[in-house]
């Protein structure tokens, strides 16, 4: 399964990351990482992902009490 994953900034990383996952029973590993500055590139990178590899599922990860917008 492909899962494109999106990052919000956090304590370890002050920018955007937005990155694909493949995983089945027997394996796993990340491709195609980017990182950006702003949320509407990352937004965008996220989308050109999805098509390029014709994802399965798309992740966001938000730090517990981040402000959303």
């Amino acid at each position: 399964m492909t899962t494109i994953v999106l990052t919000h900034p956090n304590e370890h990383c002050p920018r955007f990351q937005v990155f694909g996952e493949y995983v089945t029973p027997n394996e796993y590993y990340v491709f195609d990482v980017a990182e950006v500055s702003s949320r509407d590139d990352a937004e965008q990178v996220a989308r050109h992902m999805m098509e390029t590899y014709e994802a399965d599922h798309f992740r966001r990860v938000i730090e517990v009490g981040e402000r959303i917008g």
